[in-house]
């Protein structure tokens, strides 16, 4: 049984939610209307939740700083769906740590497809047995909580970051285009889409870098793309 936490303060479009997934079958939602609840519920469920559904305007706290304070406990998953489709917004919620973001008015068949692909990428993950920490002299990876250690900081990786990194671990010293890595990452085509993908990369050389405006681990070549050359220990 797939976990969703629906945080919406639409009643009408919580219930829509809830009632679909539920009579798809294999999901079990849990709905509340705000910030507060949210937290609430994610401190002390009886299972972990497997994907959350988060709505940007709510009542007490803004969905964007709530996605912030959720990344530091927990790794599933952060959908946006929100009426807001400004840029700004957008990149602001996928750098605090969401994953994907969609706008409203969406069919219910897209936000399930939507979840399907997210939690596909992390399940992969999962069937793959974690390798022991892998060491470089600018940083250590532990796959076992998906954390980055850098000059004693240790840095929690969302999803989306985890998966990018290990890409580029697995491909060391290849360029890679935007597009290329949205199709890898996120399994679709990009549709011009490559935004989600540089405030990801974004998001990661916050945390991989000593100078993330001077990279030199995640390099950037114009027309090339994006490579990694961290050095093994």
């Amino acid at each position: 049984m797939i976990r969703v936490l629906v945080i919406e303060d639409d009643p009408a479009i919580a219930e829509i939610i809830e009632y679909y997934l539920t009579q798809c079958g294999g999901y079990a939602v849990t709905a509340v209307p705000d910030g507060t609840a949210a937290l609430n519920a994610v401190a002390s469920p009886s299972e972990p939740f497997d994907i959350i559904l988060l709505d940007v305007m709510l009542p007490d706290l803004n969905g964007v700083e709530l996605c912030s304070r959720l990344r530091r406990n927990i790794y599933c998953p952060i959908l946006f769906i929100s009426c807001i489709d400004d840029e700004e917004v957008i990149v602001s919620a996928l750098r605090m740590g969401g994953d994907d973001y969609l706008v409203k008015p969406f069919t219910c068949a897209l936000l399930q497809a939507r979840i399907e692909a997210n939690l596909r990428r992390v399940q992969m993950e999962r069937r793959s047995a974690a390798p022991a920490s892998l060491h470089f002299a600018e940083f250590t990876l532990d796959p076992s909580d998906h954390t980055l250690e850098k000059n004693g900081c240790c840095y929690s990786l969302s999803p989306i970051e985890y998966q990018l990194l290990c890409f580029f671990l697995a491909h060391p010293g290849q360029y890679f285009s935007l597009q290329k890595l949205y199709e890898q990452i996120w399994n679709r085509p990009s549709l011009g889409d490559t935004r989600t993908v540089m405030v990801h990369i974004h998001n990661l050389r916050k945390k991989l870098e000593e100078d993330p405006a001077s990279p030199k681990v995640l390099v950037s070549a114009r027309g090339r793309g994006y490579c990694f050359r961290a050095t093994p220990l």
